[in-house]
């Protein structure tokens, strides 16, 4: 038995628009909104001040190069941009919590 590698189970488009990423227009952008928004929008939601390491598309690109590059972006900590980040791309409803523990 064979095991494949994480790579390998991608999609050829998929593995097209990941190579956006390394990219000079892409970092230049990232740096840009974690610059003008240095703390993650979605602990900010909860009243936590967390450092922001990633830039999420707020609207899913599917590919879309125009899109890729053009935004909206958020900015969000490492934990929130791999759990609701991935959540929403997937388009699941995501419930959102205030600082006193109810859903907004």
């Amino acid at each position: 038995m064979t095991s494949v590698s994480k790579s390998d189970a991608r999609s050829e488009e998929a593995a097209l628009y990941r190579r956006l990423y390394k990219t000079a227009q892409w970092q230049r952008i990232r740096q840009h909104q974690l610059a003008t928004h240095p703390l993650c929008q979605w602990c900010i939601e909860r009243e936590v001040v967390t450092e922001a390491t990633e830039v999420h598309h707020a609207e899913a690109h599917r590919g879309d190069v125009e899109l890729f590059f053009s935004g909206p972006f958020i900015s969000t900590c490492k934990p929130c941009h791999a759990s609701r980040g991935q959540l929403e791309d997937n388009g699941k409803t995501v419930v959102r919590y205030g600082p006193d523990g109810w859903p907004i």
